[in-house]
């Protein structure tokens, strides 16, 4: 891991309030990660981020240009050599308090999660928050990120806070995501579900709070539907777990019964060749297409020339699934009724015949005959995009949503009362 050199080291030792650890960053899917960190910025928080990796995508998030965090990414180290480096690393966190790298480094070995390969990254991480200054450490994702963390602060002593929400909560084996509750200073989550979930690991030992994400609502909400054929808009990953193949099934179903519609999905993904073939076999390339990744701007120009937000995500066999899928409560936010699947939390936010229609997970023809609804009664569309909008505006407001995570941080002692203003600087990767 190169560190780009800084002209006042012992001052910037001092110059970090809280450390950030995340799996990839920036990625297009995880908006909400983005905005949690201007939002501790805005509010005078000093950050550094730690990503496991850098992903490669073509589009960015136009709103990180606005972090001043630095970001360092860690070295991966799974060759097995351990390097001078880690050596170094571990020599000084004995050397700094031995007592606790010696106990912090027995419950690492005893961890359902230990491997060398984690063990060495973790070490090269407590040894750079140590020369931060030891601020507390602010983890997202329960999995790689939340081991990483746990280990950083096994080995230095000091505390960390988690944010899971969905992939992450139900495909960490138990045992494993227990001792991670468990062991952090407070555990925030966006569902109901899984903020039940994770309490009931938690037993006393730790608060866990629901932090929905929120999305913003300050947006256009006036469509530029006309007389040509009903526009429905999905926005995800081209993923198993988002049901494109059942969406695309059901607007075969919809040709059939002679709606006229354009269907336009936008992400990308490794789905992306077996859906064109379900498209071509189902002989309805004339109807649906294919957008690729969109930037913020450009899903906002999506929604707003939409007529309905469709989207059929799925639990899988090993219980991947989504929570509150944010793209629905885009959606939502820019007054577009909602044809959806019960699967994960999206009931959490979608209430059937309120502000959207639900259809069980894998059921085409139910959701075929919810979007046919949709398209033939306009005063249904426009009754069920009022209260999407509504039921936004009441529980799903970035702006009111943000503001709990920053006060579970500063009750739980892992950020000052009253952080000192930042210096603005740009966005840079330092590694």
């Amino acid at each position: 891991m190169t560190v780009l050199p800084h002209a006042h080291a012992a001052e910037r030792r001092h110059g970090v309030d809280l450390v950030v650890v995340v799996n990839g960053f920036p990625r297009l899917s995880e908006t909400f990660v983005l905005h949690e960190l201007l939002e501790l910025e805005r509010v005078g928080v000093r950050l550094h981020l730690f990503a496991l990796r850098r992903p490669e995508e073509v589009v960015q998030q136009e709103a990180v240009a606005r972090l001043r965090a630095d970001v360092e990414y860690l070295p991966d180290l799974s060759d097995g050599t351990p390097g001078l480096a880690v050596r170094m690393a571990h020599a000084a966190l004995f050397l700094r308090r031995p007592r606790t790298y010696t106990a912090g480094l027995a419950e690492i070995a005893s961890s359902p999660d230990f491997t060398r390969a984690n063990l060495r990254r973790a070490a090269i991480l407590a040894q750079r928050v140590v020369r931060l200054g030891a601020p507390a450490l602010y983890v997202h994702f329960a999995h790689k990120p939340a081991t990483l963390a746990r280990f950083a602060s096994l080995l230095t002593g000091v505390p960390y806070a988690l944010s899971a929400h969905a992939k992450d909560i139900w495909l960490t084996p138990r045992h494993e995501l227990a001792r991670k509750v468990r062991d952090a200073s407070v555990v925030l989550t966006c569902t109901s579900d899984g903020r039940e979930h994770l309490a009931e690991l938690a037993g006393d030992k730790t608060p866990v709070q629901l932090a929905h994400h929120g999305v913003a609502t300050d947006v256009e909400t006036d469509h530029t539907g006309g007389d040509g054929p009903v526009r429905i808009v999905s926005v995800g990953r081209l993923v198993p777990k988002k049901g494109h193949a059942t969406l695309v099934r059901a607007a075969s179903i919809l040709r059939d019964r002679g709606i006229d519609f354009q269907l336009r999905i936008a992400g990308e993904g490794p789905e992306w060749p077996s859906l064109q073939r379900l498209v071509n076999e189902l002989a309805v390339s004339d109807r649906v297409q294919f957008l690729g990744p969109l930037s913020e701007a450009e899903a906002r120009r999506e929604y707003r020339h939409a007529d309905v937000f469709a989207l059929a995500c799925e639990e899988l066999e090993n219980g991947d699934r989504d929570g509150i899928p944010n793209v629905i409560l885009e959606a939502m936010a820019h007054e577009l009724p909602v044809a959806a699947t019960r699967a994960g939390s999206t009931a959490e936010a979608v209430v059937h015949g309120a502000s959207g229609l639900l259809s069980d997970q894998g059921d085409h023809v139910t959701l075929a005959r919810h979007l046919e609804q949709l398209a033939r009664d306009e005063g249904l569309r426009r009754r069920l995009a009022a209260g999407a909008r509504e039921a936004v505006l009441a529980r799903f407001d970035r702006e009111r949503c943000l503001p709990s995570v920053v006060n579970a941080l500063r009750e739980n002692g892992l950020i000052p009362v009253s952080p000192v203003e930042g210096v603005h600087r740009e966005l840079r990767a330092v590694a």
